[in-house]
C-alpha cells in the first residue's frame, strides 16, 4: 500500500500543481512581483545586497588619552624608519562610537596651503566644532559598504580625520561610513551633519621642519 507523500499541511499526490499548464506570462510577472520583497528582505537581514554587495561596520574606536590631529594626517609627520611594534597607526585605532560615550567637542583635522610671501605654506587646521551631535552620530553609526561588482573611480578621496572628545579629555578617532569604492561620496550623510555644525576654534599647526 503506497501513501501520498506530505509537505507540511498540503498533500503531495502529484507535482503537476508546481507547474500549472494554464499558467501565463501575466501569473509569471505577477508571482516574480509578490516574491522579490521577500527575497530582498532575506538579503538585507543577511547584510547581503545585490551584485555581492555586502556592509559592515567597524569596531569600537580605541579611546585615547588625548586627540591627536598631527599624527593622524597621513604625510603631516615624518614617518620613522623602524616605530616601536607597540606604536599603533592612527588609523588602525580608529573606528565606530563605543558603546556609553558621549562626545563634549568634536575636532575635524584638514591641512591647508598658505601662500602668505610667495612661498607656498601647508598648515595642518585643528577645527573645533560646536552644536546639536546627534545627527552626526546617526550619520557615523550607518554600516559601510564592501565588495560588489560596480565601476568605481580613479580619483583619490583625502578624507580627513574625525575626533570626538569626552567630558574627561579622552577622544576617539572615528571611521567615516564609506561606500564599496572606499569613498566617502555614497555616503554623505556624516558631510552633511558636520556641515551643520559651527566652528568654535582653529588652531593652527606649522610643520616642524625635517
Amino acid at each position: 500500500m503506497t501513501f501520498p507523500r506530505t509537505w507540511g499541511l498540503v498533500t503531495l499526490t502529484s507535482m503537476s500543481f508546481i507547474r500549472p499548464r494554464g499558467t501565463t506570462p501575466a501569473c509569471r510577472l505577477a508571482l516574480l512581483a509578490c516574491l522579490a520583497p521577500m527575497i530582498a528582505l532575506t538579503l538585507g537581514g543577511c547584510g547581503l545586497l545585490p551584485g555581492g554587495l555586502s556592509t559592515y561596520t567597524p569596531g569600537a574606536a580605541a579611546i585615547q588619552d588625548s586627540l591627536d590631529c598631527p599624527r593622524s594626517t597621513v604625510g603631516w609627520l615624518p614617518e620613522r624608519a623602524s616605530p616601536p611594534a607597540s606604536d599603533a597607526s592612527a588609523s588602525a585605532l580608529a573606528g565606530s562610537v563605543p558603546e556609553g560615550f558621549v562626545p563634549v567637542q568634536v575636532v575635524r583635522c584638514s591641512t591647508l596651503v598658505k601662500d602668505p610671501t610667495g612661498d607656498y605654506t601647508v598648515v595642518l587646521l585643528e577645527e573645533h566644532l560646536e552644536g546639536d551631535y546627534s545627527q552626526l552620530l546617526a550619520a557615523l553609526a550607518q554600516p559601510s559598504d564592501k565588495g560588489g561588482s560596480g565601476p568605481c573611480t580613479a580619483d583619490m578621496e583625502v578624507i580627513p580625520p574625525l575626533w570626538m572628545v569626552d567630558s574627561k579629555g579622552r577622544a576617539i578617532q572615528l571611521a567615516w561610513p564609506v561606500d564599496a569604492c572606499g569613498k566617502t561620496r555614497g555616503k554623505p550623510d556624516t558631510g552633511k551633519a558636520l556641515a551643520e555644525l559651527s566652528v568654535a576654534q582653529v588652531i593652527e599647526h606649522q610643520k616642524a621642519s625635517q
